[in-house]
């Protein structure tokens, strides 16, 4: 899928919400914002779905990430600010 049909199915979840007065179109946005950076910070994340995890401390996501690094290798994991 490239980012162009990334856009567009984006871009019609979020009128077809508009219309049905749910979710937040500014909470959305940023989400795809923030998945859409992390996918363009390396090639080997383009053909892939983007996961957002929030944690509640740095000690918490860097435990979590060994976790997953334990049981699945070769994930990439991008850290964002």
């Amino acid at each position: 899928m490239t980012l162009r049909d990334r856009c567009k199915a984006f871009y019609q979840k979020a009128q077809q919400d508009a219309m049905l007065r749910q979710g937040s179109p500014v909470d959305d946005l940023m989400a795809f914002v923030l998945a859409e950076k992390g996918r363009a910070a390396d090639k080997r994340l383009e053909p892939t779905l983007p996961l957002v995890l929030y944690f509640g401390s740095v000690q918490d996501r860097e435990e979590f990430i060994a976790v997953v690094h334990e049981a699945k290798p070769g994930m990439v994991a991008k850290r964002m600010p």
